[in-house]
């Protein structure tokens, strides 16, 4: 392939959203390589140049290859991915090409866009007239705001946007160079190469039957024997299919004896009991949701300090689709000073304004004891977790990284938080502190290189 340190680039960009094993569908395959990159369980490429020709000595075997018109193409098949690789602005009836692109998709189907940033129109032109680049017969040069209101016009929610690729030649090493200065300067971002939308079908597109409806409220506790039976008593039925799950962290205080009291003393609460295999909360985590059995997963830290009846907007907001992750936000009532320290809640402002920064997501607090997911995304999520190299103590980033790498539509809902009536917490300042800032370090590269 010509000009292959661009195109690793795109490779490494797609290979980091998109998982191994999934079903893609590929418009503007090219010679197929970058389709065959992702190691789709099913591949399809898409190409309407009638020059096409794959590249068979790199092309994965489970990958098959179509040229004809993107609005040609047709298959009763419905995708995990869908790909339109410069595409959007060479046909001639976009509307018309996005409705067909739905017709492939399911309620989870994520749709990415990728698409040259109109500034660069003079280089690229001039690149194909010197034949330094094949000729791509652009008729349309899109900016972000356009592709992202003729998405919202088909039926799409566009939940994620980035740019990549300040360079996108070697040159000796000197495009590795700038690329990486433009990584520590955002502020130039909007003179990059590549445009990346990451969109999903709005739910109303589909029948209610496809609807989640089930719910786990996963508990973690260690050594919060005293505070078992109130939370029990006070979490309400939010959904006629619904179970508590416990996931015991190894207390010494009969945590795990208490627990099982109250599954003989509340059967109609439908209370489940395992015990974690490591340590820490985000060991909790990672095996508990995996474990879940409700379509909705909602974090409930078992410490007292949340408020149950935050829960049912929780999983009304999951529910009807409006969110896929939802984080819990304490900074919007009143915080008592004793339930969170001054240290802790500078640390939480710094983390949320950070990551609202590089994730282009406005978040207003990241390790709230109260979150949501969709039971199949997080399956994706766990094959994943632990990407950034760091354990983390909490769970909390692995679940805002790994929805945001995945494209989930994110949002916030505001939840009541208080003092713990018995009990000290489990979490460190100094050194959870360490651990978190060096995951938020590590994050920001892994998205923005």
């Amino acid at each position: 392939m010509r000009h292959g340190y661009y195109y690793k680039l795109v490779e490494k960009c797609l290979s980091f959203i998109i998982p191994p094993g999934k079903k893609v569908l590929f418009y503007g395959s090219m010679d197929g390589r970058l389709l065959s990159a992702l190691s789709p369980e099913k591949g399809v490429g898409i190409e309407e140049d009638e020059t096409f020709s794959p590249s068979h000595g790199g092309v994965h075997p489970r990958v098959t290859f179509h040229s004809t018109g993107y609005r040609d193409f047709d298959t009763d098949e419905k995708f995990d991915y869908i790909v339109l690789f410069c595409t959007l602005g060479k046909t001639d009836d976009i509307s018309a090409f996005l409705a067909k692109v739905r017709d492939f998709c399911h309620p989870t189907t994520r749709v990415i866009v990728y698409q040259n940033n109109y500034l660069w129109q003079w280089a690229l032109s001039l690149a194909e007239t010197l034949s330094l680049k094949r000729k791509e017969s652009i008729q349309n040069w899109l900016s972000i705001s356009d592709i992202r209101t003729y998405l919202e016009g088909a039926g799409f929610e566009v939940t994620r946007v980035f740019r990549k690729t300040a360079m996108p030649l070697s040159l000796f090493g000197i495009g590795r160079f700038v690329n990486l200065i433009f990584v520590l300067l955002p502020i130039f971002d909007f003179l990059k190469l590549d445009q990346y939308l990451l969109s999903r079908p709005r739910p109303d597109l589909f029948p209610p039957e496809d609807q989640p409806k089930s719910l786990t409220i996963c508990l973690t506790v260690r050594d919060e024997k005293e505070n078992i039976e109130s939370i029990v008593q006070s979490l309400p039925e939010v959904c006629e299919e619904q179970e508590l799950l416990f996931v015991e962290g190894h207390s010494t205080d009969g945590t795990k004896e208490e627990v099982e009291r109250m599954m003989g003393l509340y059967p109609e609460k439908n209370i489940r009991l395992m015990g974690q295999p490591g340590k820490g909360q985000g060991d909790a985590i990672r095996v508990g949701f995996k474990e879940a059995r409700g379509d909705i997963v909602i974090l409930y830290e078992g410490d007292g300090t949340s408020s149950p009846e935050d829960l049912l907007y929780f999983y009304d907001a999951m529910k009807s689709g409006r969110f896929e992750f939802i984080e819990g936000s304490r900074f919007v009532y009143p915080i008592d000073s004793k339930a969170m320290p001054v240290a802790n809640n500078i640390g939480n402002i710094l983390f949320a304004k950070w990551f609202s920064f590089f994730l282009g997501q406005r978040i207003t607090d990241v390790l709230g004891g109260i979150k949501a997911i969709l039971k199949r995304d997080y399956d994706a999520l766990y094959e994943r977790w632990g990407f950034l190299g760091i354990n983390d103590p909490f769970g909390d980033f692995e679940l805002l990284f790994g929805s945001a790498r995945m494209g989930l539509r994110i949002g916030e809902l505001p939840m009541h938080y208080r003092p713990r009536s018995y009990g000290e917490s489990k979490s460190s300042v100094i050194k959870h502190g360490f651990y978190l800032a060096w995951m938020a370090i590590k994050g920001y590269f892994k998205f923005r290189k």
